[in-house]
């Protein structure tokens, strides 16, 4: 039998490391189990850091549903939680708006525990308030230290590059993008390393590095085929389209495209399929094409809306009007109205197409003092002349038209000179060939690995076959030995839990039978007797009346009560308080009473053993002797710590070293104590759990007083 108990140790051993790695399935069957909030709570977290590593639109999904359900967890620190992972969803949907009046409102004054969300909330901060002193990017370099894994450095010099591209700081923010790309080569997760390449390749695009851009993306597209991180391929293969629109491979950015656009359904990643509907837009104009470039440019456009993505629902109407005005719609108004709703907009990329389109569109009407307008603002708008992007640059064209309309003819030669310098000079046109180059190879090379890996997976579907023909007869044997071995062994351990569960029923029967007992102690009802005789013999029936009433309730409660496991801390109070309130008409109210129990526990229906505490009570009154201490008092507190059960009990009075001086009465109380003692044995053993009992003086110097702290299994009524 004892090598039977070893086996399953071992067996439960193995199990219990197993689930120190545990599955997004695995936490989401224990959080549908777990009913305590707090436990739930703890659960959702560490869900929600699984997904972050592997799917991120699930990750802002359950973070969606966690604030639609915030109200559950009432705790200032668990709101502040919320309030974080809220903040980073809105960062993640590009929602600035939400993003700032969360952190400002919410988040700016939290302090965590933990480091790491006091060091994700930095980072937000350096996203908001990039020139804060407190969020400084110098400040939070200075902050790093060794606690930080690689990750979170990693993190913080992405902040920097983007904050850096955000004002064509184009060196610093190369520099920043080649530090986190250095650092997420060291980290031990492969979607550090892919993420911070894929950041990388954005700030080139930004700055018109297209090839440099493209190079990087496919780097990143393949190492998250290699890692089998299917999300992550989006923002690739995203890029490299938008990219090859640009500079007009538009074979290539359709191949791209509709790669992104199956990805993004079979993940149902909406934010993927939003940005994939933007960029058909643009391939569609760029193809005339201008129906289907407005039917897609208006699904972006909803759904950037929606989820608050203020620059991205500025570029998709953009993409709507342009679509309109190549159908040869009158848009008039719809430019002139849009272009002032953007004046204010911190997007000169935008502002400066946004100038260009209009300028097309007054240039069609014949309108070439306002079209020259528009295309001269197209060009002032921007802060350097490196970030005129192609189609931008057809802007010197369009003023050479008009110039040349309008009789000025060396003015239109100027202009069009303009355009053949950048045409020359500018490294986008140069390499346009390049970048379609790479872009086809690239999907030739996946096309090939496809083939290679499903004639391996031919290959390796045919040898085990063969393998499983050759040892079927083996292997049907041992299966059956196997499954003989374990039910032999589920008996043995059925037939040795039932053994052990009878042994702890009968002894917890015993056990209540003597707490039974020793709370009705013929002491206590013997001198209740004598109260009642007395007010009798005074001939005071209300008082009598009073007292028999109060001391019957609690007769009954105790019989019908003490031999439950549990009962609801409401009744608890009640019998508690009972007790007290008779203890002090016996005593003639030479002592006081305070019973408080917290109202989360009242509130959630907490169960506690019954009456574990009246034997402590009993020695404070009778053994502490608080009827002759002036002022005498005793407290029960009772309150919920750590998802454990805390029951405080403090007297003042005369102390255990003064009370241990008579012989019986130390006997007594020992009984008592070891008693409560085998009770939380049982309890411990029972819900694994590691209750205790201890005491100490109330006072350590005068040794006067005393307190009795029980840690019990926090356990609540089950859902009806």
């Amino acid at each position: 039998m004892a090598k039977v108990s070893l086996f399953f140790l071992i067996v439960c051993s193995f199990l219990a490391l197993q689930l120190t790695a545990q599955t997004e399935k695995q936490l989401r069957s224990e959080l549908a189990r777990t009913k305590d909030k707090t436990s739930q709570l703890q659960i959702r977290l560490r869900l929600i850091d699984a997904i972050y590593e592997s799917n991120r639109n699930e990750w802002q999904k359950e973070i969606k549903l966690l604030v639609l359900q915030r109200r559950a967890y009432v705790g200032p620190y668990d709101q502040a939680l919320i309030s974080l992972l809220e903040a980073e969803r809105a960062n993640f949907l590009g929602n600035r708006k939400s993003l700032v009046q969360i952190f400002d409102n919410q988040l700016q004054s939290a302090r965590f525990r933990d480091p790491k969300l006091n060091w994700r909330k930095n980072l937000l901060g350096c996203a908001v308030h990039p020139n804060d002193p407190t969020y400084h990017y110098t400040r939070l370099l200075a902050q790093m230290n060794r606690g930080l894994k690689n990750r979170e450095q990693t993190a913080l010099y992405l902040q920097i590059a983007k904050n850096f591209t955000a004002v064509y700081h184009k060196d610093s923010a190369i520099w920043a993008s080649n530090r986190a790309l250095q650092l997420a080569k060291r980290s031990d997760k492969r979607w550090v390393l892919i993420e911070a390449m894929q950041q990388q390749a954005e700030v080139y695009w930004q700055f018109n590095l297209f090839e440099q851009a493209v190079q990087r993306s496919i780097f990143s597209l393949q190492l998250a085929e290699e890692a089998a991180l299917d999300y992550y391929k989006l923002s690739p293969l995203l890029l490299i389209a938008s990219i090859s629109s640009d500079v007009k491979n538009y074979n290539v950015a359709d191949a791209y495209l509709k790669r992104a656009q199956d990805l993004a359904q079979t993940m149902k990643d909406e934010r993927g399929l939003a940005f994939a509907h933007y960029l058909f837009g643009r391939y569609y104009l760029g193809i005339n094409a201008p129906a289907k470039a407005a039917q897609r440019a208006n699904l972006a456009y909803h759904w950037f809306q929606e989820t608050g993505n203020v620059r991205y629902t500025n570029r998709s109407n953009l993409l709507q009007l342009v679509a309109l005005r190549e159908a040869g719609g009158r848009i008039g108004s719809g430019f002139s109205s849009f272009v002032a709703s953007i004046a204010q907009e911190p997007d000169p990329l935008l502002l400066s197409e946004t100038y260009y389109e209009y300028g097309q569109y007054l240039l069609a009407a014949q309108q070439f003092a306002q079209a020259k307008v528009a295309f001269e603002k197209s060009l002032s708008c921007l802060p350097f002349e490196s970030l005129i992007r192609p189609k931008i640059a057809n802007t010197y064209r369009a003023l050479a038209t008009i110039a040349s309309k309008t009789g000025q003819l060396a003015l239109a030669y100027q202009h069009q000179q303009k355009y053949s310098s950048w045409l020359e000079n500018s490294p986008v046109w140069r390499s346009a060939a390049r970048i379609e180059e790479m872009a086809a190879a690239n999907l030739r090379e996946e096309r090939e690995r496809l083939i290679l890996n499903q004639q391996a997976s031919i290959e390796r579907a045919q040898k085990e076959r063969e393998i499983v023909e050759l040892q079927r007869d083996r292997q049907l044997v041992i299966s059956i030995l196997f499954i003989l071995a374990i039910i032999f062994g589920v008996i043995i351990y059925v037939l040795r839990m039932q053994q052990v569960k009878i042994k702890q029923e009968q002894r917890e029967a015993e056990l209540s039978q003597t707490l039974l007992r020793t709370q009705m102690n013929p002491h206590f009802v013997f001198n209740a007797m004598s109260v009642i005789q007395s007010y009798i013999y005074e001939n005071d029936p209300a008082k009598s009346s009073q007292f028999l009433v109060n001391f019957s309730r609690l007769m009954r409660l105790i019989l019908e009560n003490s031999p439950k496991e549990f009962i609801p801390i409401e009744l608890e109070r009640e019998i508690l308080d009972k007790y007290l309130t008779a203890q002090k008409m016996r005593f003639e109210n030479r002592f006081d009473y305070e019973l408080t129990i917290s109202d989360d526990l009242l509130f959630n229906k907490a169960m506690v053993s019954p009456m574990i505490t009246q034997p402590f009570i009993e020695n404070a009154i009778e053994h502490g002797q608080l009827h002759s201490v002036k002022d005498g008092k005793i407290s029960v507190d009772i309150y919920a710590k750590d998802a454990q059960l805390y029951i405080e009990i403090q007297d003042n009075g005369v102390g255990r070293k003064k009370s241990a001086d008579t012989k019986k009465m130390n006997a007594h109380k020992s009984m008592a104590i070891d008693i409560t003692r085998e009770r939380i044995a049982i309890l411990n053993k029972k819900y694994k759990f590691n209750g205790s009992l201890t005491m100490s003086d109330l006072d350590a110097v005068s040794q006067t007083g005393t307190v009795v702290t029980l840690v019990l299994p926090l356990k609540y009524e089950p859902e009806q």
